[in-house]
This record gives C-alpha cells, sequence and structure tokens, in this order.
C-alpha cells in the first residue's frame, strides 16, 4: 500500500501566481512561499502490484520448446524409429560408334557430350528411369511394393504408411525419393543411384532398372533404324515405279511409229543419202564426159535417166528425215525427250538403291548401346539415414533459434 500526497494552496496565492508580470523575472521571489505542511491532504490510497513475467518468457521453457523437445522427438525418430536405408549405384554410359565430336573451339553445352557418347540418348533413358514406366517395371521384375513394406515402423519411407499413402500416386511419389538418376554432359556418365530397406533389394531394384534401360535404347535403335530403311525403301519403290512408266511410255511409242529408235534409223537415211550423193555426182561425171567425147552417143540418154532416178531416190529420202508429215525429225524429237525422261527416272532409281544400301549400313553404324561403366553390388553398411548428424544439427539449430528469439530485457 502507497499513499500519495499532495500540496494545496488558498485562492488568493493562486491568483497573485497567475497576475505576475512576465516582464519581471525578479518579482518571482516574492511570490515563493513556503510550502504548509500543515494543510497536507491525503488522495487515495493505490494498490501496486509488480508485474508477472510472462509464461513465455521463461528461460526454462523456451529451452524446453526449443531445444530439448526438437531434439528429443528427431532423437526418438532416428533412434527407435527410422530403418536403415542401403544404397546402391550403378554407372553407365550410351555410346554410338560414329557419334560426331563437337568442334573444339566451341564452348560446352549440356547437348554436347564426348565423342562417342550419345548426349541425346543419355536424357531420354534419364527420363525413363524416372518414369512410371519404369516404376511399373520394377512392379513387375522387383516387386517394388514388397520391397518397400519392410521398412518396419518407419512410417517416413515404408509403403503403404499414413504418410506415404497407399495409391499408386503415393507409390510414385516414394519411388522418385528411393531412385534418383544423375547425367554429367562432360563425362557423358549417367548414375543411378537406389535405396532399400536391404542390401540385396536395392541392388535388384538397380539391375532392373539397368536391363530397362538398354531396353529402352535398343528399341530406340530398333525405331530409328525401321525408319531410316523404310524412308529409303520408299523412295526406292517410288523411283523403281517411276523408271518402269518411262520405259512403258518408249516401249507405246515404238509400237505406234513402227521403229524401234529413231535416231538410229536417221543414221541409217544420212548415209543411204550420202551414198546416193557419191552416186549422182558419179553419173554427171559421166554424162559429161561422153557427151564431151561423142555428143551423139546412145549413152547419154541412160546416163540422164539414171541421174533422174538417184535425184528423185535422195529427194524421197530426204522427205523420210523431214519435210512431211511423216518425217522423223518430230519422232526424234519425241523420243530423244522420252528416252531423256527415262534416263533420268533410271539415275534416280541408281541413287535410291544407294540411298537404301547407305541407310542399312548407316543404320548398324549408329546404333547406340549401353555400356555399364560401375555394376550395382550389394552395400555391406546402410548408407542412410545419417542419425547423429540429424540429431546434432537439430540441437545446433534450436541452440541458434534460442539466441536469435530472446526476448528484449
Amino acid at each position: 500500500m502507497a499513499t500519495v500526497l499532495t500540496f494545496k494552496h488558498s485562492k488568493s496565492e493562486r491568483q497573485k501566481h497567475r497576475s505576475m508580470p512576465p516582464e519581471a523575472p525578479d518579482a518571482w521571489a516574492d511570490v515563493i512561499y513556503p510550502a504548509d505542511l500543515s494543510r497536507l491532504d491525503p488522495i487515495y490510497p493505490v494498490s501496486y502490484t509488480p508485474p508477472r513475467p510472462h509464461r513465455a518468457s521463461r528461460p526454462w521453457l523456451r529451452v524446453l520448446l526449443m531445444v530439448v523437445l526438437p531434439t528429443l522427438l528427431v532423437g526418438t525418430y532416428f533412434g527407435l524409429i527410422a530403418s536403415d536405408r542401403y544404397l546402391a549405384e550403378a554407372h553407365f554410359v550410351i555410346k554410338k560408334p560414329n557419334a560426331p565430336s563437337r568442334n573444339p573451339g566451341a564452348g560446352l553445352s549440356i547437348e554436347d557430350g564426348p565423342k562417342g557418347f550419345g548426349g541425346d540418348d543419355s536424357y531420354a533413358v534419364r527420363d525413363y528411369l524416372m518414369s512410371r514406366d519404369a516404376m511399373q517395371l520394377l512392379l513387375d521384375k522387383a516387386d517394388l511394393r514388397q520391397v518397400l513394406a519392410r521398412g518396419g515402423n518407419d512410417w517416413l519411407w515404408r509403403f503403404p504408411s499414413p504418410l506415404t499413402g497407399h495409391t499408386n500416386e503415393d507409390l510414385f511419389k516414394l519411388y522418385q525419393s528411393v531412385v534418383s538418376v544423375d547425367y554429367d554432359s562432360s563425362t557423358g556418365v549417367t548414375t543411378l543411384r537406389t535405396e532399400a530397406f536391404r542390401a540385396d533389394d536395392a541392388k535388384r531394384i538397380a539391375s532392373v532398372l539397368m536391363t530397362g534401360a538398354e531396353s529402352l535404347v535398343n528399341n530406340l535403335n530398333d525405331r530409328a533404324r525401321s525408319d531410316a530403311i523404310a524412308l529409303a525403301q520408299a523412295e526406292v519403290t517410288r523411283n523403281q515405279q517411276a523408271a518402269i512408266k518411262a520405259e512403258d511410255v518408249i516401249t507405246a511409242f515404238r509400237d505406234r511409229e513402227s521403229v524401234i529408235d529413231p535416231t538410229q534409223y536417221s543414221d541409217t537415211v544420212l548415209k543411204t543419202i550420202g551414198a546416193l550423193s557419191l552416186q549422182l555426182v558419179e553419173a554427171r561425171a559421166q554424162l559429161e564426159v561422153t557427151r564431151q567425147a561423142s555428143p551423139n552417143s546412145p549413152q547419154i540418154a541412160p546416163l540422164r535417166a539414171r541421174i533422174t532416178a538417184i535425184q528423185t531416190q535422195m529427194d524421197q529420202e530426204r522427205a523420210i528425215l523431214a519435210g512431211s508429215d511423216k518425217s522423223l525429225a518430230p519422232r526424234i524429237a519425241e523420243y530423244e525427250r522420252l528416252t531423256l525422261l527415262r534416263g533420268f527416272a533410271e539415275k534416280n532409281y541408281v541413287s535410291a538403291l544407294n540411298l537404301l544400301e547407305a541407310a542399312r549400313i548407316d543404320a548398324q553404324r549408329q546404333q547406340a548401346y549401353v555400356e555399364q561403366v560401375v555394376a550395382p553390388r550389394a552395400a555391406d553398411e546402410p548408407k542412410y539415414p545419417k542419425r547423429v548428424l540429424w540429431i546434432v544439427g537439430t540441437f545446433l539449430t534450436g541452440c541458434l533459434m534460442l539466441r536469435l528469439f530472446r526476448p528484449r530485457a
């Protein structure tokens, strides 16, 4: 209990205090008067209770909530509940015998790999190993559900459990936690890591996944090879049909024109015209000699008749080549055009055959395959969980939080 005392002054004293002029500061000495202790009046008693400290600001409670309790919970889980998990690793590369090398002056790209390594196939294998297809393969070949059910009371990692669930989607989420795939683009090596509650199970999971990766690469090779060969074969078939059609057109032309090769026939006609020209020259020369030697010779008339016959034959032969509707000139032009088309078709057909053979050889050379660098093996001791690391880390984190969130004075 405490008593508060106040001083009271008379009304005249208060009025005198208010009427004091401000320009006379020394006059304040006249109004300074001693307090009249005889008029002390008690106002009322005031009860004062010191504030109680908040419960959260108690040091022992903060230590309990931030350090002791989390460390106790983590220690209980890792010491009594968490099951050992074994790790199996496998290292492999996807090799292509004729994979092109990168330009040495170019920068390293994530899409590029070392010479002989198939970077694109490695990414495809990595995506496959982390897919539902790979999980289904483990369900069929390695009994994945039974493997993950061997976790005892470890409800954070076993399947099924209240935390991990029991559906296929929950199983796939847990599968992505126990299986990891890393691809190093600088070396071309893919690292596969699998976890299980038994060392043999981890090794078996890794082996089954390696088999699935090899099957995937083989399927990709078969499809690429079949597509390339099918495309080349289709090109061969198309050019073969074009060549056959061109040959059929020429055959129809020969049947219609009753001539096998107009160009060869024209050569024969030209040779005939040449021979007739020689005979005509000889006959004219003989006629001229006879007329000069014996103008009345009876041989003049036969020579003139021969010259006329030779000239008529030459005109007929020239008409066969050109100058009439049945001449060889338009037929030769048509035949040469058809022959040219047939030549193009034959060349294209031969080129398509060469491409088909090259596609078959190239498909064999470009075949990618999985080559194991490190085979999966059963571990001698568990890799996870890191019990001491988790417990010590929880304790140190609680101490740090306790220091950062200490109450202000």
